[in-house]
């Protein structure tokens, strides 16, 4: 087992770079995407993109920085850093977090024969750092409460359990948050 430069263990010697994705590799993001939702067994677990969050994906100003997984050319592994205010001015609201800025850990997708080797919690690791560079107050995260990998790896990387809710588009989440300053 090979720990990179921050310590995080990756499972064998991938040869694994981790970098943003950039819009050259647009056709490899979709073909991630559409791999690992089409074969999820239990589509609740991953909230569906809609077309304008496909449209924005390469918007990290508005949207949400995007880092990817590469074993050589190929992408293997995404996570995006939600930060868009407007996009959480929900959460910020329901918390009494409105004078803070708030990002949301999401979209981590691996594809199915590159699981098991810590490539999701390298890449919530990179935009944990990032979410603090930028100078975030909160950054917070969720996951189906079924998904097990997906939560351990939220508690692996730092943020705390808050609670198990309903979010409006009526999808069960366990919610996770983490106090950046």
């Amino acid at each position: 087992m090979d720990t990179d430069n921050k310590g995080i263990e990756i499972k064998e010697n991938l040869d694994l770079q981790f970098k943003k994705v950039e819009e050259k590799d647009k056709e490899q993001l979709m073909s991630l995407i559409n791999t690992v939702l089409s074969g999820l067994e239990d589509p609740s677990h991953f909230i569906p993109y809609e077309q304008w969050e496909f449209d924005s994906m390469f918007d990290e100003e508005n949207y949400a920085p995007l880092y990817g997984a590469y074993h050589g050319e190929k992408l293997v592994g995404m996570a995006q850093l939600y930060v868009s205010q407007d996009m959480l001015s929900d959460f910020k609201k329901d918390y009494g977090l409105e004078q803070y800025t708030v990002c949301e850990l999401g979209g981590n997708l691996v594809l199915p024969e590159y699981r098991g080797h810590g490539i999701t919690t390298k890449l919530q690791s990179i935009e944990l750092d990032l979410a603090k560079e930028l100078g975030f107050d909160y950054i917070i995260s969720m996951a189906h409460p079924d998904n097990i990998a997906s939560w351990k790896t939220l508690e692996k990387v730092g943020l705390e359990y808050v609670k198990e809710t309903t979010l409006s588009n009526g999808f069960l989440r366990r919610l996770y948050m983490k106090k950046l300053v």
